[in-house]
């Protein structure tokens, strides 16, 4: 059962994931000279910390609709409360079973929506290490061009 909701969850965050491009997008077209120079110039996450200051509040709000209607189709939120039922039934938790109770009050869209998030940043950040370290990486005739005029200063 717990197999089973994990997958679901997963499932529910990788449908939210293409709303990622157009939010990004709006992010680079409304960053500062100041925002520029500072990703360049900045920790081999600057870019990612740019994205994520810039876009989380959008991404979320875009994410959580579609994450809602993934876990509805998916049965996210059923498999969840009977994952939890299961657990305070058999006090499989022992003295944690108030904690397991707690869990009932967790929202799981939002959790999910959150998580989602998480590993998106987590692959930004992955591919701007990879960018910023192998110059092959740099495929488009701009990135070229700007980490390459960085690193010659």
């Amino acid at each position: 059962m717990a197999d089973e909701f994990v997958a679901t969850m997963n499932h529910a965050a990788e449908q939210a994931v293409p709303e990622a491009v157009s939010v990004f997008s709006e992010a680079i077209r409304g960053m500062s000279i100041q925002d520029a120079k500072a990703i360049l110039t900045g920790p081999n996450d600057a870019a990612t910390q740019y994205f994520r200051r810039a876009t989380e509040t959008n991404l979320f709000t875009r994410f959580l609709p579609l994450v809602k209607s993934a876990t509805d189709k998916t049965g996210v939120t059923g498999t969840y409360k009977k994952l939890v039922e299961r657990a305070n039934a058999g006090n499989l938790f022992g003295s944690f079973g108030s904690a397991v109770a707690n869990l009932e009050s967790v929202d799981i869209d939002q959790y999910v929506t959150t998580k989602a998030l998480d590993g998106l940043f987590k692959i930004v950040a992955e591919e701007e290490k990879r960018i910023r370290a192998n110059p092959v990486a740099r495929t488009s005739e701009l990135l070229q061009k700007v980490f390459g005029a960085v690193i010659r200063q």
